[in-house]
């Protein structure tokens, strides 16, 4: 299994919408209804960009918990409102 699948299927069992699924050169982008989008490269390097809706902010520990130890997170520091 490839990383992106294994990524999708945790996200998957741990309650996390995916609200879109795109191919991408090199990998493929998940997009979460929690306002992040995660990029997951088939070389298993893994990008974390967005902002977390406020109503969102306790995700984040789990979301920690799932991705990889060397998940690169840019994020932006004010929520989304």
């Amino acid at each position: 299994m490839n990383p992106a699948m294994q990524i999708q299927l945790a996200l998957l069992n741990n309650n996390f919408r995916i609200e879109s699924a795109d191919d991408i050169k090199g990998g493929e982008r998940f997009r979460l209804g929690v306002g992040l989008t995660i990029t997951v490269y088939n070389n298993g390097t893994v990008l974390v960009q967005g902002r977390l809706k406020p109503k969102f902010a306790w995700t984040l520990r789990p979301l920690m918990r799932i991705l990889p130890k060397h998940t690169s997170w840019h994020m932006a520091k004010e929520p989304a409102y």
